[in-house]
Parts: structure tokens; C-alpha cells; sequence
């Protein structure tokens, strides 16, 4: 592996640790002397801040307001650090990709378990600490190794497709993210589209859905969905030798979103384009865009 896929990794795991703890990653590169002498002193003391203010009642929902927008720029930060352009896209997706779904998972131990929130919390702190110990360690050249080059070998039709899936799962996540974050400062609501798409795939196997499975059934679909058309990003951009870039994951991003507009309707589950407000497509074609970004940047992880 090169210095460049190593730090581009690192990137990855430094932003996903980022969306559970804002300075954790960014004080783990400081302690190690790599974001300069005042850092390595402010940093930590505000992850330590930060670490127990996660524990009191007031504490505010990750994703709500500026937060999320402090975890994408602290993930940037860390990877920029970690691997340089591409570590800086990595980190910023990773972050966004966790964020909200770490939050979720938290929340539905604590609803559904007598596991108290600290009970939940305290393991999140050590799990974070020994990722970003881990991935803020320099990596060391290896001397054997061969000159690092832009470019990778070709990829077979499985190895694109099953890469495609993982990184479509989470650009999925990073656009949860974005919708989580966008309609609770808007009062808007998510798209029960998925969920009527799974009714009608159901439906016509026999199968009925009660209301109370709607939910998830909604998040079962939009994962599926998500994850399906990764598989057609990592076919279409993902077998050459040079890894697809944020350029293919907003052409990717703006491709999904522009069948949804034509699929939906002609399924009767949306009306048509012109008939929906332009403040409802305009943050559709967003959230798809970062979708398609953030599925570019997990490939690039996974594949350097």
C-alpha cells in the first residue's frame, strides 16, 4: 500500500471518528505534533471538554445546527492532515456519513434496552480514542515498496460492484446526514417514496405492511436503494485504473436524481417535476449531490 492510499485510510477512520466526537481525531493528530504547538495544548482540552458535556442532559443532538457543519470541517482537517487533497474529501464524507447514523444507533440502545446513556457513551469515548491513536500515527514510507503513482490497477466487474455497494451505503448515510441536519432547521419532513416502493414490491408478493413497519421500512428502502446504484458507480467509474473523483460523484449524484424524477412519477408515487415546488427539488438535487460526492470519496478510500 502507498503513503497516499495509507493516509487516505487514515482519513477515513479520522472522520468517522469525527462524527461521534467533534475534537477527538483533530487532538489525536495534535498530541502527535502534527497541527503545530498550540494545538497540541487547546486541542485536547477541548476534546476533554467535549467528552464530558456528551455525558450531561443538556447536550445538544449531534446533528442538530452548526454542529454537523463543525464535524465536516473537523473531518477535513484531520484527513487534509492524514492524506493531504484527497485525505481532506475522505475525512469531510466519512464524517458526514457517521454522524447521524452513530446518533441513531446510541439513541435505539438506550430506547430499546435498560442500558443506561453513559453505559452507551463511555464505550463510544474508548472506541473513539483507540481508532484515533491509531489512525493518527504518521505513515512510515516503505522502502521496498514502489513509487507512489495517481494511478491503481484495473478492476474485474465483482471487485468495482461489491466496492460500489459499500461506498453507496455511505454516501446514503452522509445524505441521511444532510436530511436530518436540513429539516430539522426547516421543519421539513423525509420522503416516504421508499416506502412506497417497498409497499409495491411487497404488494405484489403477497406481502401486507402494517403502518407502524412503515418507518422502517422507509430507511430499509432508502439504504437499498442507495447502496444499489453505488453498484452502478463502482461498473460505470470504478474499473479504470485512475479512481473516480468528486467530478464523477456530482455527475453520478445529479444522474440518480434526475431518474428519480422521471421513475417516480411514472409510478404515480410523485407528481411530475413541474408540478413540485422549486425549494423541494433544489434540496433534492443537494442531498442527491452529496450523495454522489461522498460515494466518490468512500470508493477512493476503499480502493487506495
Amino acid at each position: 500500500m502507498s503513503a497516499g492510499g495509507a493516509g487516505a485510510r487514515r482519513a477515513a477512520v479520522l472522520g468517522g471518528v469525527t462524527g461521534a466526537r467533534t475534537f477527538l481525531a483533530p487532538a489525536a493528530l495534535a498530541l502527535r505534533g502534527r497541527l503545530g504547538k498550540a494545538a497540541k495544548f487547546a486541542l485536547p482540552v477541548l476534546a476533554a471538554g467535549e467528552l464530558v458535556g456528551d455525558k450531561l442532559p443538556i447536550a445538544p443532538p449531534r446533528i442538530e445546527g452548526p454542529g454537523l457543519v463543525g464535524r465536516v470541517v473537523s473531518g477535513a482537517i484531520s484527513g487534509r492532515v492524514s492524506g493531504g487533497v484527497r485525505g481532506a474529501r475522505v475525512g469531510a464524507a466519512f464524517a458526514l456519513a457517521a454522524t447521524y447514523p452513530l446518533q441513531a444507533l446510541r439513541a435505539q440502545i438506550v430506547k430499546r434496552t435498560p442500558v443506561p446513556d453513559i453505559a452507551c457513551a463511555v464505550p463510544e469515548d474508548l472506541i473513539g480514542m483507540a481508532l484515533a491513536a491509531a489512525a493518527s500515527s504518521e505513515p512510515r514510507p516503505d522502502p521496498a515498496a514502489a513509487p507512489a503513482s495517481p494511478q491503481g490497477p484495473s478492476r474485474g466487474f465483482i471487485s468495482a460492484a461489491g466496492i460500489g455497494v459499500a461506498a453507496g451505503v455511505g454516501g446514503t448515510a452522509a445524505m441521511t446526514s444532510a436530511q436530518v441536519w436540513l429539516y430539522g432547521l426547516t421543519g421539513g419532513e423525509a420522503s416516504e417514496a421508499p416506502a412506497k416502493v417497498g409497499e409495491r414490491i411487497l404488494g405484489a408478493l403477497g406481502v401486507k405492511v402494517r403502518k407502524g413497519q412503515r418507518p422502517a421500512l422507509n430507511n430499509a428502502m432508502h439504504v437499498l436503494y442507495g447502496s444499489s446504484w453505488g453498484n452502478t458507480f463502482g461498473l460505470a467509474w470504478g474499473r479504470g485504473e485512475r479512481p473516480p473523483g468528486p467530478a464523477q460523484g456530482l455527475v453520478f449524484g445529479a444522474g440518480v436524481w434526475a431518474t428519480s424524477l422521471a421513475v417516480l412519477p411514472a409510478l404515480g408515487l410523485a407528481d411530475s417535476p413541474w408540478r413540485q415546488p422549486v425549494v423541494s427539488l433544489t434540496q433534492d438535487l443537494g442531498f442527491h449531490l452529496v450523495y454522489g460526492v461522498t460515494t466518490a470519496a468512500a470508493y477512493e478510500a476503499f480502493t487506495a
